[in-house]
Formats: structure tokens, sequence, C-alpha cells
């Protein structure tokens, strides 16, 4: 949408508030680390999360919404409004979004994970709790935590990071004068690894996975049918070659999955509980009506388990402190129902994030379920006219009209690449590859689940789309053509390929205990 159009939009919604009189309205941004499409029971998981679902049912949800496939690349990009080559090249430069909505008179917070350049207090943000890196222990931190610039080591006995977290958010909230907007992004690590849970929480789930993967999966996706999340009679994705049946594993390798996934499931049950503890606060601070409330994850579930031998010859299993277990190929399967693949894959089980959005001053008809695609460089343009702020230069397009209940196409392709993995979509065009393995072309208006490559019988189209992903490619990535980076001798990936390029899952056994014979 053009800049004008953008801002005509802004201008029409800051009316309506008005007339309601409401003022620039308060912005709360959740994001998950590695958690599943359908993880939440909103988006046809069985695990518990009322709180989620609460906030799906007053507000609404998007089931394309689509991010870098990564950490890194997905939080550059909702921040800076640009694809992630550019977000990360100009970082340090870009306008983010923090500081535009800073110098319009926000006060802003980052709590969590950061895992960019620089310090967040550099880029827009009056306040900040967490850690600069990639990802820590749960429960006693890591050496880059800070409290705003100062190194932060009172964790104690009784931390862990998602219920820490959120009891920063909510001081945030308490402590913004009423008068005054806010902008907080609480950055959860939770479900990445280590995974790490209270032991009551995770005791709660053990059991629940003993039917195995695909099981859980097949579930997921008949509820998902229910929901009307996905239509009934499209194709679904065929089981993965890498990943082996559940009946063909030991006792002892099921037992081990079980505690993998109930620690998992327990991570996410803590996230519904601390994100309903911050919606209740913005109530109990008057914001509630008019706070634009986005839940969301910056990619798919992580399919490795690269500290499982390592662990275990410790003696530690999934959910101990000082543990380092990461969900496994079995479950990321399950999680990113129904689409293939995962994290760092940018086939759409890598790239979909089930996101929620909730305003209750602007939108007109909640518990609505949106298939329209739309990607996180999106947010940023929408977030600021949402707040009625001019635009900043970006490569994202406003579905402001969207939340107002009017109908919105992006109109314009979304780009993907991480190492040897890249996309393309279009409307209804998906061109994709996956450990370098050559375009696979689908037609998603057929096949939106990406289960029938036609690239052999449509040589022109795959051309077409091809050419213009590495137009993208040269124009984010000036001067420098494209080399893939392999995964094959990653210390942290792996080839994951479900159609014969990617490594078989080996999982793990639970050892004997001293006294088994």
């Amino acid at each position: 949408m053009p800049a004008i159009l953008q801002r005509l939009a802004a201008a029409s919604l800051a009316l309506c508030l008005a007339c309601h009189g409401a003022s620039q309205p308060d912005i709360v941004i959740v994001m998950t680390d590695d958690m599943g499409f359908s993880d939440p029971s909103c988006f046809g998981g069985e695990i518990p999360t009322p709180r989620l679902d609460q906030l799906a049912a007053t507000g609404l949800r998007l089931t394309q919404c689509r991010n870098a496939g990564m950490c890194v690349t997905s939080r550059a990009s909702l921040l800076t409004g640009r694809w992630w080559p550019s977000a990360l090249r100009g970082f340090t430069e870009s306008d983010l979004l923090p500081e535009k909505l800073h110098t319009s008179g926000y006060r802003t917070a980052l709590i969590g994970k950061w895992h960019l350049k620089g310090h967040p207090l550099d880029h827009g943000f009056d306040h900040f709790f967490g850690f600069l890196g990639g990802f820590a222990d749960h429960f006693s931190g890591s050496p880059d935590y800070r409290l705003d610039r100062e190194p932060f080591k009172d964790f104690g006995t009784n931390y862990y990071s998602s219920s820490s977290l959120a009891d920063r958010a909510i001081r945030f909230v308490e402590t913004t004068p009423r008068e005054q907007p806010l902008f907080l992004l609480l950055a959860f690590q939770a479900p990445h690894n280590p995974l790490q849970a209270p032991p009551e929480a995770i005791e709660r789930h053990r059991g629940k996975y003993s039917a195995g993967w695909k099981a859980v999966r097949e579930k997921r996706i008949r509820r998902q049918i229910d929901l009307g999340i996905i239509p009934p009679g499209i194709p679904l994705p065929a089981f993965p070659e890498n990943l082996p049946d559940w009946d063909s594993l030991t006792p002892q390798q099921r037992d081990l999955e079980d505690l993998r996934m109930a620690t998992y499931a327990a991570m996410i049950e803590i996230i519904d509980r601390e994100t309903g503890r911050l919606a209740d606060a913005l109530e109990n601070a008057g914001r509630e009506k008019n706070t634009l409330f986005v839940f969301l994850s910056d990619n798919g579930a992580d399919p490795f388990s690269v500290a499982d031998a390592a662990m275990l010859r410790k003696g530690k299993l999934p959910g101990d402190r000082a543990s380092n277990f990461q969900p496994g190929l079995g479950w990321a399967h399950a999680a990113n129902a129904p689409w293939r693949l995962h994290k760092i894959s940018q086939h759409a089980g890598g790239v979909t994030t089930g996101a929620i959005l909730r305003w209750p001053a602007a939108i007109p008809n909640p518990g609505g379920i949106h298939a329209t695609p739309v990607h996180f460089v999106d947010l940023m343009p929408t977030l600021l006219a949402a707040a009625n702020i001019a635009p900043a230069e970006s490569d994202g397009i406003s579905f402001l009209s969207l939340l107002q209940g009017k109908p919105w196409q992006r109109g314009q392709p979304m780009f993907f690449q991480h190492a040897d993995n890249r996309a393309i979509r279009t409307a209804n065009r998906t061109l994709v590859e996956v450990d370098g393995g050559g375009w696979e072309l689908y037609d998603t208006s057929d096949d939106p689940l990406e289960t029938t490559d036609l690239a052999p019988a449509r040589p022109a189209e795959v051309q077409q789309l091809a050419d213009a992903w590495s137009q993208w490619w040269l124009k984010q990535n000036p001067g420098r053509s494209y080399r893939p980076e392999s995964t094959a001798n990653s210390s942290h990936y792996s080839p994951q390929g479900d159609r014969g390029s990617g490594k078989t899952y080996q999982p793990s056994e639970i050892p004997p205990k001293p006294s088994d014979p």
C-alpha cells in the first residue's frame, strides 16, 4: 500500500478512536521462541492454553503469518520492517520500531531475549531486562543478562525465565503513567532450549505423549479442521522419510521422548499462564480496551537434538537443571502441524507462526480466523499506522484495514532464505528449496501444505519465480551472488529435508537405573 494510503488509513482509525474517547493505543508484543504453530489449543494443540484461547476469542487469529525461519532474522525483520539481509546489515543505522514509538511519546521496554547487534537501550528502548545472546539457562540465567546496562546476577533459587520475565513486564505496565502510551516487547525464551521446567509442571504432562508424534500430529490436524484453521479435504503432507515410526522405538527411547515432550508442553503451559498475568495487569491498569496485543512465535519448532549424548553422559534428562535438551525432529513434526518441516527451513513449517492480535477498541468482529498471508516485515508499518505515526521506510505493507474488519491482500511477494534453504511466495504460488536440493513449486491455492511438487511439469513458471527471487537477493546483497551455506557440517543444524535429503532422527534412550538388571 502506498505511504499516502497508509497515512489515510491511520488517520481514519485515529478519528474512529477519538469518537470513542480513546487515545494512541498501547502496543504489547509477546513473542515466544521456537514455538510450533499448533502448540496453543486455539491452533489445534492438546496443551491447555486457556489464556491464549481467551485472547483469540476476543481478538483474531492469523494462520499464515510468515516469519524468517530463525530467531535473529525474524527479530530483525520485525523491528525494522525490512527483509532480513538488509535489516541485519544496517541494523544499527535503521530507524527501529521502538525508536519511532519512543520519539512519539511512548514509554518503551524490552523484557527477555535481544539476540541482535548493540544494546536495546541504544535502539529506542527506555528499559531492558533480559539477555543479549541467543539463549540462557531457564533456572540460572547467563552472564549476558542485563538490568538496563548493568550485569544482572541475582537469580536466586526460585528464578524461572518465563515467570520472572513476566514479573518484570507487569512491573513496567504498573509503573508507566496512565496518561502515557506504552510499547512492551516481552520476548520469552521458552520453549527454546534448554528444555527446562519445574518438576511439578512436567509431571502434569508425563505419559500424555506415549502414543507418539504421529498420533499427536494427526489429532492436532483433526482439531484444526474442526476449528476451521485448515479446510477439510486438502492434501496432507506425507510422514517424513527421515523420522522413524514410533513403534520401531525401544521402550527406553519412547520414555525419553515422552519426557522430552512433557517438558516442552509444560513450558508452553507456563507461557500461557504468564501471558494471562500480563493481560490481567493491563486490565487492572485500565489499559486493556485500547491495547493492541500481538502474540506470535519467531519461527517454527526446533527439530534438532545436538546435545543429547553429552547430557546423558552427565546424567541429565529433559527438564533437569543445567541440562540442555531440544525438542527433536519427532516433536517438531507434531508441533508444526499441519505444515511441512521446521525451524531454519523455508517451507511453511519453518516460517509460519500462529499469530493472535487483540484490540478491543478497534477490532469489530472478534473471534475471526484469517488465512490472509502477512509477514513480520508488515508488523512495523501496521503498528505505526495504528499509533497514527508516519511510516518509516519499509519493505512491509500495513494490514491495519484487516484489523478494522475490511478486506486486505498483501499483493506483493514474500522472500525467504537461510543457509541452503530459500523461497518466494506469491498469492497462490510457492517456490521453495531445502538442503540445496533444487527448486520445488507448489500451487498453494489447491495445495497449501506443499505436498505436490509441480516444478518438473512447469519449468517456465519455476524460472520466472526463480528470477524474481534472484533479483531480490541481489538487491539485498549488492555485488554478492547467492552461495548457499550447507548445514551438513554444522554443529547446530543438519540437513532436514523430509523427502530424502534430511538426516535420519536417532532418538535417545533413558539410561537404566543402577538397580535395573
